[in-house]
């Protein structure tokens, strides 16, 4: 009786955590597609932008010190 209950609660167990183990990692593969898709690219973006306002900054500097 105490073996079947417990190879029962084990059962279960394993369940739950396939079940947690797979939306955990269904959530990781979302959060990563819309890095992938939004913020990868915003992020991209700000850093040319950057990159560009650093050169003209550089450039201007450059000409005061001539």
């Amino acid at each position: 009786m105490v073996g079947k209950m417990r190879q029962t609660l084990r059962k279960l167990y394993e369940t739950q955590f396939r079940m947690w183990a797979g939306l955990a990692f269904m959530l990781a593969a979302m959060a990563a597609i819309e890095y992938d898709e939004i913020i990868a690219p915003e992020m991209n973006r700000i850093s040319d932008a950057w990159g560009s306002v650093a050169t003209d900054f550089s450039r201007r500097l450059a000409s005061f010190t001539l």
